[in-house]
């Protein structure tokens, strides 16, 4: 009888392994940079990936995690919730919006330009924000700030600030896996 028992609970915790989602899905990590924090700005880090589990494959931009402040000073509140941006289906499309996107460096002082995209824990979703990208000018560096509303409040911003240079390494970067990886799509 004993065994029988053990048997059963065993047989019960396998069935019960196996028939769960995984908890967290698989990131697969194609490029990735990370910057300090410079001028009271929030450090940053830039990744492009695709979800493992995903059919057809999409590929993203996280900018990482957003701070909560005025229209420069952030404070880092949510080191979860991560800003995602959807670059599209193919390796081909997701160097074009990055480009797209670099290009925006070269815009006057506060242009605006807006995109879609998911503020998610741990991974995109299908709930989509709009993102408002602003052009920015610190004492050295073009900077451009991808911030989303804030429920209930019109003067908190929550934002992060990406550096030209940041931005331009990490496109350069997905050129070279490219290069690197000619049959991938």
């Amino acid at each position: 009888m004993k065994r029988f028992v053990l048997t059963l609970a065993l047989a019960c915790a396998t069935l019960g392994a196996f028939a769960q989602k995984p908890v967290l899905r698989p990131r697969m990590e194609l490029v990735q940079s990370e910057e300090e924090a410079v001028d009271g700005l929030v450090s940053t880090s830039l990744e492009v990936f695709y979800m493992g589990d995903e059919d057809p494959r999409t590929y993203y931009l996280s900018v990482g995690h957003l701070g909560m402040g005025g229209d420069i000073i952030q404070i880092e509140v949510n080191p979860l919730f991560e800003l995602f941006i959807p670059l599209g289906n193919t390796l081909e499309e997701a160097i074009a919006k990055m480009e797209e996107i670099k290009g925006f460096f070269k815009q006057p002082k506060l242009s605006t330009m807006e995109l879609t995209g998911s503020y998610a824990l741990a991974y995109p979703t299908d709930e989509l924000v709009t993102i408002t990208l602003t052009r920015r000018q610190l004492i050295a560096a073009k900077v451009v700030e991808f911030s989303i509303p804030t429920p209930g409040s019109d003067s908190v911003v929550q934002a992060t600030y990406v550096s030209k240079s940041e931005f331009s390494g990490i496109v350069n970067s997905l050129k070279f896996y490219k290069k690197l990886h000619p049959k991938q799509k």
